[in-house]
Parts: structure tokens; sequence; C-alpha cells
């Protein structure tokens, strides 16, 4: 039968494993809270999360709990150094039960910082066999000495503590390429891009563009995947007073959940852990000019209340910031789906519907204006012809 203490640690790795998987955005408050489990439930007195540069094969202090917290974050050591630097270099557990007698303490950095422990316990933050970091876990003289059981439960939470890195790194990663995206889709010459049409309702379409272009009206484009809402929107923008200035399109749908907030807004360094240097949002490269949000409907409940004080207030703060930031962008929406009926349903905020609908324009599909065909095909040929040319 499973002690009351056993029931506790089961419990703490259910939640943790909750956290682990819903929590991509605070690195900082995740370790803490395994680091914080881990200590109380192994009755320890201080402990620390440490992480490994493997480009200068360095450990630096990334969370700390009791102890010299402050002295000790502006420590690293290399590899094969102190306790922590020997588990990192071996990837291998280790309990220490008098530190005063062993010789991994004499040049360990908490004797440096006169923690003077009595008992360490620390375990490698593994990744596939391939430790990352080193929880370690310290008490004074007089208080628990760790045992096997500590080290088995500590190396679960080493575990949990490795997924919530590398996840977190994943994150940034993927930030990183959606940035280089939005950079390469900023102000790209995208104006030169025609529409090639000579149906009637296409026509029309472009009457309206012109007129609705001199506004700095939001514009609705609604229509079926594939039927060019994009090349409406350039066009709406490039035909604008804001032509000379930046054009920003966002595909709503493309962006994980857990960075949308931070691509709108942008962040600030230290505003979670990977947040390693302050960044832009969307919406502040697009000052002065045209933003096209591409999917609205896709945008998730949270998200959209956000966006909406963006359209009325013009202003926004930062992911980690309470400074606020204001604003001039006009704002063009695309969707493909039915989003009355996502307002009816509740996914969709009827406020920000109104607020995007002030000027909805339907794009028809191809196959409802059929005397188009004959004209894109001859330009999709010459097109071709032509990149032929040039390559041979």
């Amino acid at each position: 039968m499973l002690s009351k203490i056993d029931v506790q640690k089961f419990h703490t790795l259910i939640e943790t494993n909750a956290l682990i998987n819903t929590n991509y955005g605070d690195l900082n408050s995740l370790l803490t809270h395994i680091l914080g489990s881990a200590t109380r439930l192994c009755e320890g007195e201080a402990s620390s999360i440490l992480l490994v540069n493997k480009e200068t094969q360095e450990l630096h202090f990334e969370i700390l709990l009791g102890g010299a917290v402050d002295e000790a974050k502006h420590f690293t050591f290399k590899m094969g150094e102190g306790i922590a630097g020997w588990v990192a270099l071996h990837n291998r557990s280790i309990i220490i039960t008098d530190a005063d007698k062993d010789e991994l303490h004499n040049y360990d950095i908490l004797k440096v910082l006169n923690f003077n422990p009595k008992t360490v316990l620390a375990v490698p933050m593994r990744v596939k066999d391939e430790c990352i970091g080193v929880i370690e876990l310290i008490n004074k003289k007089g208080g628990k000495t760790f045992n096997d059981e500590d080290l088995e439960w500590l190396e679960i939470f080493a575990t949990q503590a490795g997924i919530a890195v590398v996840n977190a790194r994943s994150m940034e990663k993927a930030h990183d390429k959606i940035q280089q995206l939005l950079h390469e889709q900023v102000n790209t010459g995208l104006g030169n891009r025609t529409i090639i049409a000579k149906s009637p309702v296409i026509l029309e379409k472009l009457k309206i563009i012109e007129r609705v272009a001199k506004t700095d009206s939001s514009v609705l484009l609604l229509g079926e995947s594939g039927v060019g809402k994009e090349i409406f929107a350039e066009q709406i923008h490039f035909q604008s007073s804001r032509s000379g200035k930046p054009f920003v399109k966002v595909n709503c749908a493309a962006i994980p959940e857990g960075l949308l907030e931070s691509e709108f807004f942008g962040h600030v360094k230290g505003a979670f852990t990977s947040a390693i240097s302050s960044r832009h949002g969307r919406f502040e490269l697009a000052d002065k000019g045209t933003i096209f949000l591409d999917e609205i409907a896709e945008l998730p409940l949270a998200l959209q209340a956000k966006l909406l004080r963006v359209i009325q207030e013009k202003s926004f703060e930062k992911v980690g910031s309470d400074s606020t930031i204001t604003v001039d962008v006009r704002i063009l929406a695309a969707t493909n789906r039915d989003i009355e009926k996502q307002v009816e349903e509740g996914a969709f905020r009827s406020d920000l519907y109104y607020r995007l609908n002030v000027f909805p324009i339907y794009i028809p599909p191809l196959r409802q204006r059929l005397e188009d065909i004959s004209d894109l095909a001859e330009f999709f040929l010459n097109k071709n012809i032509k990149e032929t040319k040039n390559f041979l």
C-alpha cells in the first residue's frame, strides 16, 4: 500500500505532466514548479537546476531555491567541475552523504558560496540519453540524509524538467522561423502582383476595392480557399495612402496557439526563460501601414479579446511588459469559413466580427466566373515560357 507521501508524489507528477503539456511560454515558472515540488517531496533545504551550454561545455544556474541565490546566478563552471559538473560529464546520478569528506565538494561551487552542505543529491536531466542539465538537492548538517528512494523520485522529476526545456527550445526555434518569415513578408514588392480578370463580377470587385482603399475602414474578405483574398488585400493596401508603409501578413492558422500573443504584440527580454531578447510584434511592425489577418476565424477567443482592444484603443502591451504601445494600423482580414455561423455558435466574438466587418467583400470562386479562365491560362502559359527561357 502506498504511503501518504508516495500518493503526494504521484499526484504531483500528474499535475506537472499536465503543466508541461499546456504551458509552452513560461519555462521559468514551469522549472520552478518542478524544482519546488522535488525539493519539498524529497525534503531538501535548498535546490537548483543547472543547464548545460553545449557550445562552451559549461553549466550555469537556471533556477535556485534557498541558499545563496543571488550570488550563484553569476557563476558558471565547466563539465566535470564540482558535484553537478561531475554528474553532467558522466551523465550519472550521485548521492553524497558527507560532503566534507568528499573530494568533489572541494571543487564545488557550493563551497565557494559557503553553503556548506552535509548531504547532496544530484541527478542528470536526460533527453534521448543526453545530459542537458542537472538537478541538485542539498541539506545542511542536521538535516535529512538523502537515500536511494529520493534519487529514484528525483530522476523522474529530472525527466520532466528535461522535457520542459526541450519543448521551450523547440518553441523558440519555431518562433525564430516565424520571425524570419515575417520579415520576408513585410514590403517585398507584393504590389506588383496583378489580378487577371475580365468577368463583370471581378471588375466590379476591383471598382469597390479602388473606392474602399481610399478609406481607413476595416475590410473583411470572404471566399473559399484559393480565390485570391490575399491578392485583393494587397491591392487595397497598395492603392491606399499607406502604400509606402509596411504591409504585414499574418496567417492566423499557421502560428502555434502558444506563440500567437507574442507574434501579434511582441515580448520583452526575460518575459519567459527562452526570451533572450526583446522582439517586435506584427502590429508594431505594421505601424502606419496595414496588417492582413488571414484565416481570422481560427483565432482563439482569448486573443480575439485582445485584438478587439487594439482595434478600439489602438494600443497594446508586449508580453512581459506593463508599458502601453500605441499604433496606427489599418486592419484587413480574411476567412474561408462561415464566420456568421461561428458568431452564432459562440466560437467568434460578435463585437470583434462587427468591428472587422465594416466593409465585407465576397470573392467568388473561378467556377462562378468561367470567362476568366482563358485569360488566366494565357497568363500562366506566358509566365512559364518566360521562366523556361531564363532557365535555359
